[in-house]
């Protein structure tokens, strides 16, 4: 499977989807105008990991800011891993969230309770 890359902005996250080096990455700001046409590759991409993933993924979200758009896409990303954690593969993801952001923490905490595999919530710096 092709590895997908899209590089940041200061609306958009970095995106890198890399199965054969075992890279799940978005980092950076999630404000894209358009949410949909920004995630939607993104969407199909996880769509086709899905029925060839690896045995075990870890999915890094380490954003700094998210409007409230980029999250109901983060839900969306949040079925498909779930799929792929009900196929018998482990899955889970590490959240960070600067450790000033209550509502990043929040979508973390949420995401957690809507999935059946770990998420980890982890803060960082806004120094860092």
């Amino acid at each position: 499977m092709d590895k997908f890359y899209r590089d940041q902005t200061f609306q958009t996250p970095l995106v890198l989807l890399d199965p054969q080096n075992n890279a799940f990455e978005i980092r950076g700001n999630s404000m894209p105008n358009n949410p949909h046409w920004f995630y939607m590759p993104v969407l199909e991409w996880l769509d086709e990991y899905v029925t060839q993933s690896n045995p075990e993924s870890v999915f890094v979200f380490r954003l700094s800011h998210q409007n409230s758009s980029s999250k109901k896409m983060f839900q969306e990303m949040m079925k498909s891993l779930n799929r792929i954690h009900q196929s018998g593969k482990k899955v889970s993801i590490d959240w960070h969230y600067p450790s000033d952001d209550d509502d990043l923490l929040q979508a973390g905490l949420e995401f957690k309770k809507s999935v059946s595999f770990p998420v980890n919530c982890v803060p960082f710096s806004v120094n860092n």
